[in-house]
């Protein structure tokens, strides 16, 4: 089959654009054609809260690429339909995650629906954004109104996706857990020779968190958790920050400070490169994600690829991945104490193993090969009804 890509992808960076690459890369090595109609611009840059939207990485996954689409440009909408209907593939498939790109998505799919016979599917991450703004549920369910079929990578966004756009009854909805990202070179190196290169002290234990600062992934939550932490297990800790802030630093260091833990924790304010991930996987005992609000996280799928426990609040779609107990912990969210509990019982009882244990019996459920199979499905035209991969 022939597939063409909607979406940010390389020199873009960011989880979305890797994803594309990923995801391109496991259609071509299940024999499909594919193309990516890439972002040619992603957002005004007064809108983008980092420091750059390009990526600084040299490693990438080289897939046929043209970049084509403008979400606030309506001319590119209409370039990216021509791409597609020239190159007549049996499936256009989007990366949906926020409305802002809904009006340029919704005018490519009614273009794709009125003058060919494409199929378009929408791989989805969010349908109700973190972040509210006004207009989101019309944006929305207009983006939505003119798509073939969907995926889902979880039960939350199946449930906000039928509590915002019922129609999506009528439609092919496939579930698939969200793979693994297994894209990343890695040395194998033991932690205290990843610590070593991050210019960490070697011993102790220590805390990861990753990926962007924004204020729904409860970093804060995290820092006011480090006090009982230090008390439960002791000096010896460490907290590693690894991530662009998209909410100003200082507030997170003058958290830091307050709660008396300056000497405990480390800020590293800037995107990892691909290069680097492996780095602080590596490096780190334990994996933190002390979110408020979640939908599915592509930075529990990156722990996963190296086999490393993550400690996480039990919000959204988080709790159909780690299995208490078994591949990680649950907790409450915005609740410090409970936190800093299952921080203690992780580390005083020893857990990390039988936790890597467990994510080894549970990575085939993160394959990316149902992920091909769901579209290999949804790109021929299988008969609407919701189903369960």
């Amino acid at each position: 089959m022939k597939f063409f890509l909607v979406g940010p992808f390389y020199p873009f960076r960011g989880g979305i654009a890797q994803y594309v690459g990923v995801l391109g890369k496991k259609l071509q090595e299940g024999g499909h054609e594919v193309k990516v109609l890439g972002f040619r611009k992603q957002f005004p840059q007064f809108l983008f809260p980092g420091q750059t939207q390009m990526e600084a990485s040299r490693e990438y996954i080289p897939l046929e690429a043209e970049t084509v689409f403008i979400p606030w440009n309506p001319w590119s909408w209409y370039r990216t339909f021509r791409r597609a209907q020239a190159g007549q593939p049996d499936a256009l498939v989007f990366k949906y995650w926020m409305p802002f790109f809904a009006p340029g998505y919704a005018g490519v799919c009614a273009l794709v629906k009125w003058f060919s016979r494409i199929r378009t599917v929408f791989i989805l991450d969010n349908v109700i954004p973190h972040e509210r703004r006004p207009g989101d549920r019309f944006f929305t369910r207009l983006a939505f109104r003119f798509v073939d079929g969907f995926v889902v990578q979880s039960e939350t966004v199946r449930q906000d996706l039928m509590r915002w756009f019922p129609e999506a009854r009528r439609r092919t909805v496939v579930y698939v857990p969200h793979p693994i990202y297994d894209q990343y070179s890695d040395e194998r190196l033991p932690p205290e020779e990843a610590r070593r290169r991050l210019g960490l002290k070697p011993e102790g234990n220590l805390i990861l968190f990753f990926g962007l600062v924004r204020r729904y992934k409860g970093l804060d939550t995290l820092i006011e958790a480090m006090p009982a932490i230090l008390a439960g297990l002791g000096p010896d800790v460490h907290l590693l920050v690894a991530g662009e802030f998209y909410e100003p630093e200082e507030e997170y260091r003058r958290l830091v400070e307050k709660m008396g833990v300056a000497d405990r924790v480390t800020l590293v304010n800037r995107y990892i490169p691909n290069e680097e991930v492996s780095l602080y996987f590596r490096a780190a005992d334990v994996l933190a994600l002390p979110y408020r609000s979640a939908t599915q996280s592509g930075v529990i799928q990156v722990a996963n690829h190296f086999e490393l426990p993550v400690i996480s609040t039990a919000v959204g779609g988080l709790p159909e991945v780690i299995k208490d107990g078994e591949t990680g912990y649950l907790v409450e969210p915005e609740n410090p104490a409970r936190l800093a509990d299952a921080v203690v019982k992780y580390f005083l009882h020893g857990n990390g193993e039988a936790l890597r244990q467990g994510l080894r019996r549970t990575r085939e459920r993160y394959s990316w090969d149902d992920m091909v199979k769901a579209l290999e499905n949804l790109g021929s035209g299988e008969p609407n009804h919701e189903e369960e991969n």
